[in-house]
């Protein structure tokens, strides 16, 4: 049974590039990658990438049956999964919320160590519309649940990983 690791913080704060930094310290690496490009902006997000993570991992396209992927898993050391924050969005928009609770499940005995990126939304202000603070609370419950699962838990500030549970010690990684 492998352990799980959770790496959130805000937009653009080095998340990815952290998550795939401690997964090349593993020899057999799968990433699986939640995002679908709906527009132009997110194809070059998804290049991006893509780029950045080169031909070192294998990857699978996950964008709404999370769960069944990591149960599935086999033959890897480490796993990335990115992101919880697009996937979350992926549940809503196909209307399949009901993945959330296989996921959560899926988690708490992962077959090689598991590494999950999530955005933090709950330190900004209260979004504006109901379908906003909806996707809010359920991604803050979504991150609760992962964060208690984890046997470490980084907060991203900047492309600097600060440790907030798990290892010999809280503070900078």
């Amino acid at each position: 049974m492998g352990n799980l690791i959770f790496i959130t913080g805000g937009v653009r704060s080095g998340k990815s590039a952290y998550a795939v930094k401690l997964a090349m310290k593993y020899e057999r690496r799968l990433f699986l990658a939640t995002a679908e490009a709906f527009d132009d902006e997110m194809k070059k997000r998804i290049e991006k990438h893509k780029r950045d993570r080169g031909s070192s991992f294998k990857t699978k396209e996950v964008p709404v049956y999370l769960a069944d992927a990591i149960s599935s898993i086999s033959n890897t050391d480490v796993c990335v999964v990115d992101c919880v924050t697009v996937w979350l969005n992926n549940l809503m928009y196909y209307d399949k919320l009901e993945e959330i609770d296989n996921f959560k499940n899926a988690i708490k005995k992962p077959r090689c160590d598991l590494i999950v990126v999530s955005n933090e939304v709950g330190m900004g202000i209260m979004p504006n519309n109901e379908t906003a603070r909806r996707y809010a609370d359920l991604l803050g419950g979504l991150n609760r649940a992962i964060a208690e699962s984890a046997r470490e838990v980084f907060l991203m500030i900047s492309a600097i990983a600060l440790r907030i549970k798990g290892g010999e010690k809280n503070g900078i990684a």
